[in-house]
Order: structure tokens, then C-alpha cells, then sequence
């Protein structure tokens, strides 16, 4: 399976992405909507996908 850039996604269709550094394992993200609404809050990898794929911007 090949990792997409989900920043990259997020920020093509015009949401904001917050990295947040964890002192020990990889870093989680908060995801704002174009509204600045906040849509995903400590995402990890696998959420942001999920994410993703129910706004139908990755199959």
C-alpha cells in the first residue's frame, strides 16, 4: 500500500492542517475546514484517511 500525502489533500480542497510534535512516536494532527472549523482533532494516519475517503477525496 502506498502512504499518501494527506496534507497535501487537505490543503488542495482548502483545510488547514495543525501538526502537533509527541514527545515519543509520530506526530498527530488537528484538521480545520475552509470555515476554520475544527474537523479532526489528534488525528493519526489511519484517521485522516478515513477522513478522507468519507469527503470523497480519495477512493
Amino acid at each position: 500500500m502506498t502512504r499518501i500525502n494527506t496534507t497535501e489533500i487537505w490543503e488542495r480542497h482548502g483545510y488547514k492542517v495543525e501538526r502537533i510534535e509527541q514527545p515519543i512516536g509520530a506526530p498527530q494532527r488537528n484538521v480545520y475546514g475552509p470555515d476554520g472549523v475544527l474537523l479532526i482533532e489528534d488525528a493519526e494516519y489511519t484517521q485522516e484517511t478515513e477522513a478522507l475517503r468519507e469527503l470523497g477525496f480519495i477512493d
